[in-house]
């Protein structure tokens, strides 16, 4: 598992936001929420004041596995995926049926970043860093 501190963080109602020093921003969504849309507006204008520009990979997961994302929810934050700088994300669930509605519905919604389904943390803060690391290469060739 990576070693990183939490730089900066953040609530809202619905989540716990922290970029941390190995440069992924973790969200964890709290017990028993069912983020909408009006919940994923806060969420997002948290990121862009806690990034400040910044590309990030982003780790989503539930703080206890009880948390839920509404139709309404899932609608917004595919509208707004670009209203904040991104590199990719992450989604870690400890529920099968979770599992298989997130596989389902970025199978419909096809994310515009590289988007990815984890049943370990471990797993997807390797693939972030990964994920970071090409972004930072192709930056590279840009410029």
């Amino acid at each position: 598992m990576p070693y990183f501190s939490v730089i900066k963080k953040a609530d809202t109602e619905a989540a716990q936001i922290s970029v941390c020093s190995d440069g992924i921003v973790r969200v964890m969504l709290k017990k028993k929420v069912d983020v909408n849309a009006k919940q994923f507006e806060k969420i997002f204008d948290k990121y862009n004041a806690l990034v400040e520009g910044q590309c990030h990979p982003y780790i989503y997961y539930a703080e206890d596995g009880s948390s839920n994302v509404t139709e309404d929810g899932r609608a917004f934050a595919k509208k707004e995926e670009f209203s904040f700088p991104k590199v990719c994300n992450a989604v870690v669930v400890t529920r099968l049926s979770h599992k298989l509605l997130a596989d389902f519905y970025f199978k419909i919604n096809k994310p515009s970043f590289p988007f990815k389904v984890f049943t370990k943390m471990d797993d997807a803060e390797k693939w972030c860093l990964n994920q970071l690391e090409r972004h930072k290469q192709q930056n590279l060739h840009i410029h």
